[in-house]
C-alpha cells in the first residue's frame, strides 16, 4: 500500500470518529485523572527540595495530591464534591509545609478543571459571575504569592474564566441555531398547511360539481322516465331520492370540512373560478420574460383536479423565474403519456429558486400539490445550469 493510500485511509478512519461522542465520554475522565495523578505523584521519587521542604514527602504529601488529582476521574459525576476535594488537597500539601508557590503544577490543572466543570453547569447569570470572580480571585493570590508561580495561578484564573465563557457563547450560538432550525419547521409547516388548504378549496370545486350533478340527475331521473313512459314503483323513486339526499349531505358534509381547512384563506377567493392548462397561453403572454411551449403527446382532457393542478405549478414556477431569475428564458413542457401527465419547466438564470414560505407558495405549494394527486416533483439546479422543475400527475 503506498504512502498516499495509508495517509487517505488514516483520514477516512478519523472522519468516522465522533469527537463530541469522545470528549463526553466518562472514559476520558477516567483517562485525564490517572494522568493527573501519575504527574502529580512522579515527582515523590525525586529530591525532597522538588516540594519545597525539608523532608522527605509523607503520606500527608502523597494525601494531598491524591485529593487534588484522583478525583477528576468522576467529575461530571461529582461535580461539587470533586471541586472540594481539589481544593482541599491543595490545603493539605500547604499545611504539610509544601509553599503555595511550590505546589505541583498538576494540583493546579486540576483545579482549572474542576472550577471549569463546575461553572458551565450554572444558570447564565450565575456562569458569568462565577467567572469573574475566579478571575478577581485568582488575581489577587497571584500577587500574594507573586514569582513565576503567582504568574501561574494568574493564568490558571484567566484561563478558568475564558473557558467558561467560550463554553457558554458555543452553547448560545448552539441554542440560536436550535431555535432558528425550529422556527424554519414551523414556518414552512404553516405553509404548507395553508397550501393545503389552497389545494382542498380547488378540490372543494371539482368534487362538489360532481357531487352536485349526482344530486341533480337522482331527483330528475323519475321525472325523465316518466316522459319516457316508463312507470316507476314507490320503492325506486325511494331510491332515487336516498341518492339525492345522500348526495347532498355529502356536499354539506365537505363544504363544512373545507370550511376548516381553509380558515385562513380571503372569502375573495370564495367564488373565483379555478383556472386549467387553457389559461396557460394568457398566463405565457403576462410573463415578462421570453418563455416557449411544447406539448408532446395528444392533447387530451384532463381531470379538473389534475388540470387545475397543472396551471398552478407551471403558474407558480414562472413566478419563481420572474423573481430569481428576472430576464431569464423560460421554457415549459407538457408531455401527455398514457396515464401521466409530466410537467417541466426550466430556465436559464441563476440555479437557485427561494420558498415563498410565509405566503405558502414557492416549491412548497408545487410539491404539496403533486403529492396530493399521487404524483411526484423535483425542483433544483438543471443539468445545463438555470433551474429546473418537473411535475409528474396521474391521469387515471
Amino acid at each position: 500500500m503506498s504512502l498516499t493510500s495509508k495517509i487517505d485511509s488514516a483520514e477516512e478512519a478519523l472522519s468516522k470518529i465522533d469527537l463530541g461522542r469522545v470528549v463526553r465520554s466518562p472514559l476520558l475522565d477516567v483517562a485525564i485523572g490517572v494522568a493527573l495523578t501519575v504527574w502529580g505523584l512522579i515527582p515523590t521519587s525525586m529530591p525532597p527540595i522538588r516540594y519545597g521542604v525539608d523532608h522527605s514527602p509523607g503520606m500527608v504529601v502523597l494525601s494531598g495530591l491524591l485529593l487534588a488529582t484522583a478525583p477528576q476521574m468522576v467529575r461530571r459525576r461529582f461535580r461539587v464534591p470533586v471541586l472540594v476535594l481539589t481544593y482541599l488537597g491543595a490545603g493539605v500539601l500547604a499545611l504539610s509545609g509544601v509553599r503555595l508557590a511550590e505546589i505541583p503544577l498538576p494540583v493546579y490543572v486540576s483545579g482549572v478543571i474542576s472550577t471549569y466543570t463546575l461553572l458551565v453547569m450554572l444558570p447564565r447569570r450565575l456562569r458569568w459571575a462565577g467567572a469573574v470572580a475566579v478571575v478577581v480571585g485568582g488575581l489577587t493570590a497571584a500577587l500574594g504569592i507573586g514569582g513565576g508561580r503567582g504568574g501561574a495561578f494568574a493564568i490558571v484564573a484567566v484561563t478558568v474564566a475564558a473557558l467558561t465563557l467560550l463554553a457558554d457563547l458555543r452553547g448560545s450560538r448552539s441554542e440560536l441555531n436550535l431555535f432558528r432550525a425550529d422556527r424554519l419547521d414551523q414556518v414552512r409547516e404553516r405553509a404548507a398547511m395553508a397550501e393545503r388548504a389552497r389545494i382542498a378549496r380547488e378540490m372543494h370545486d371539482v368534487v362538489a360539481h360532481s357531487v352536485s350533478m349526482i344530486a341533480v340527475r337522482a331527483e330528475t331521473a323519475p321525472f325523465t322516465l316518466a316522459e319516457e313512459g316508463d312507470e316507476l314503483g314507490e320503492a325506486t323513486k325511494r331510491e332515487f331520492a336516498d341518492i339525492a339526499g345522500n348526495a347532498r349531505d355529502a356536499l354539506a358534509e365537505m363544504r363544512r370540512l373545507v370550511g376548516v381547512l381553509r380558515a385562513d384563506i380571503p372569502d375573495a377567493a370564495e367564488t373565483a373560478p379555478q383556472p386549467g392548462l387553457a389559461q396557460l397561453p394568457e398566463l405565457i403572454e403576462q410573463h415578462p420574460g421570453d418563455v416557449d411551449l411544447d406539448v408532446v403527446g395528444e392533447e387530451r382532457e384532463l381531470p379538473q383536479a389534475v388540470d387545475v393542478s397543472a396551471f398552478r405549478i407551471v403558474q407558480e414556477s414562472l413566478n419563481n423565474a420572474r423573481v430569481h431569475a428576472p430576464g431569464a428564458r423560460v421554457s415549459i413542457e407538457l408531455a401527455y403519456r398514457p396515464t401521466l401527465l409530466a410537467i417541466r419547466v426550466a430556465d436559464n438564470g441563476p440555479a437557485e429558486a427561494a420558498e415563498d414560505t410565509e405566503g405558502g407558495h414557492g416549491l412548497i405549494g408545487m410539491r404539496e400539490r403533486a403529492l396530493a394527486l399521487g404524483g411526484w416533483f423535483t425542483a433544483g439546479p438543471g443539468p445545463h445550469g438555470g433551474f429546473l422543475v418537473q411535475a409528474g400527475l396521474p391521469t387515471e
